[in-house]
């Protein structure tokens, strides 16, 4: 159980577009055709990966569900841009992680196998301590998948980017809350007692090794959703992390895809997003409104026993630290 915990902690922490806040018209929800994920029940050849979720008169929109660091996922891209043709694409990401998308794979992966205390130190500069631990988790975690793959992070989004510039005036689209806030309202979400009971789980969790077929179990949407189901029971602090880092989410995603449909003369749209969110977006598709996204891009307050503990540590820093000097200069 644990081993699958680690394996869906790193599939969350590799996983945040920026809504634009501002006064429009209510979104009308677009008319959609759901099919099935398989050949012969959808009018465009796809990968059993895809869901055509639109698919009238004047729009076709793909939604490509992904394993991030899987080969295959990549050319399962570029498989649906040679059928479709889009003229909008959009992805997983957010404007704080769009250098992924002119990451040097070779590079990356010579750095994850030299990745030290230092790179974590400077990587994770000028953050707060909670979201400074967490980032470092992240990149932790790209760099443990990397060196046992042997794949960078986030390869079907490049694949995706270099499509789009060989196809004319096809448009990118960034369609992901920003991962500070993502971060910040899981965190914000648990107890103390929650917090504790999950960082103890992670802490005492120990993977095993990844390989590339058991990644490629993650693009089955039941399995996906059995191991969801699974953690929660033995964890149940894990439901407000996988709210936030997955519905949450999913509604974010539905929208950006909404509006990036909208912006689009006759739309064509591929939509490449991780296989966790697919059933969510499918759900939510159509349906969001302005008003329902903008509360998932506030911070709530700090509750108050994290100010008091907040002041605390900064108390016991500082008197540890009198205390040091105060050794050092009267003995």
């Amino acid at each position: 159980m644990k081993y699958q915990t680690c394996i869906l902690v790193r599939r969350l922490l590799s996983k945040t577009f920026d809504v634009p806040v501002k006064k429009c018209n209510p979104i009308k929800p677009p008319v959609c055709s759901i099919f099935p994920r398989h050949f012969s029940s959808s009018p465009i050849p796809l990968p059993k990966s895809a869901t055509l979720i639109q698919h009238d008169g004047d729009s076709t929109v793909v939604l490509l569900g992904t394993v991030h660091f899987s080969k295959q996922s990549v050319e399962d891209v570029s498989e649906i841009v040679k059928v479709l043709n889009p003229n909008a694409i959009l992805i997983e990401l957010c404007r704080q992680r769009v250098s992924l998308l002119e990451l040097d794979d070779k590079k990356f992966l010579e750095d994850a196998k030299n990745f030290d205390a230092q790179k974590l130190k400077e990587a994770v500069k000028g953050q707060n301590f909670v979201s400074g631990m967490l980032h470092a988790m992240l990149l932790k975690t790209y760099a443990d998948i990397a060196k046992e793959l042997g794949v960078a992070p986030g390869g079907e989004f490049r694949r995706a980017y270099h499509e789009m510039k060989k196809i004319p005036g096809c448009k990118l689209f960034l369609g992901d809350r920003p991962i500070q806030i993502t971060i910040a309202r899981a965190f914000q979400s648990l107890s103390v007692y929650e917090l504790g009971q999950v960082l103890y789980h992670l802490t005492t969790t120990n993977p095993k090794p990844l390989d590339k077929e058991q990644l490629e179990r993650y693009k089955d949407r039941d399995f996906v959703q059995a191991q969801f189901e699974e953690i929660t029971k033995d964890v149940p602090a894990f439901k407000k992390i996988f709210h936030v880092f997955v519905d949450e989410r999913d509604k974010c995603l539905a929208y950006s895809l909404q509006e990036c449909v909208r912006s689009v003369e006759k739309p064509r749209v591929l939509a490449v997003v991780g296989m966790g969110h697919v059933d969510g977006i499918v759900k939510y598709y159509g349906k969001m409104r302005q008003e329902d996204i903008v509360p998932l891009l506030f911070i709530p307050a700090r509750p108050y026993y994290m100010v008091l503990l907040s002041k605390g540590l900064k108390l016991t820093f500082f008197f540890l630290l009198f205390s040091f000097f105060y050794r050092l200069l009267f003995g």
